[in-house]
């Protein structure tokens, strides 16, 4: 089956972001706190991106790349960079709460 333009862009980023997830577990396999607050930030930026994701879903589109291909391209790179920056520069609080969580962690024994 032959997919099209827009649904081939959305399944290469459905399957960068699986990528970018097994690379956040990957790093937060290996602890140490630099890590950890780098894998709060992407975490929370790959949340934020999904949340644009649902909410672009909800507004009409507008004529202003004529739609299309392009117009998905850049609305989807667009709102990656918008939940970088967010996520980068206090974000929602999300990447904190994360960063806690994952230093809680560190400190606890593992069950034998």
């Amino acid at each position: 089956m032959t997919l099209s333009g827009s649904e081939r862009i959305f399944q290469v980023s459905a399957e960068k972001e699986l990528h970018d997830l097994t690379t956040l577990k990957k790093k937060a396999q290996h602890p140490d706190e630099k890590r950890m607050r780098e894998v709060a930030a992407e975490f929370e930026s790959l949340f934020v991106n999904e949340l644009f994701k649902s909410m672009r879903r909800t507004v009409p589109k507008s004529d202003y790349l004529k739609g299309g291909l392009r117009q998905d391209i850049f609305e989807d790179m667009l709102y990656q960079e918008y939940a970088r920056k967010i996520s980068h520069s206090g974000g929602l609080g999300l990447g904190e709460m994360v960063y806690k969580y994952l230093l809680s962690t560190k400190t606890q024994k593992p069950l034998s």
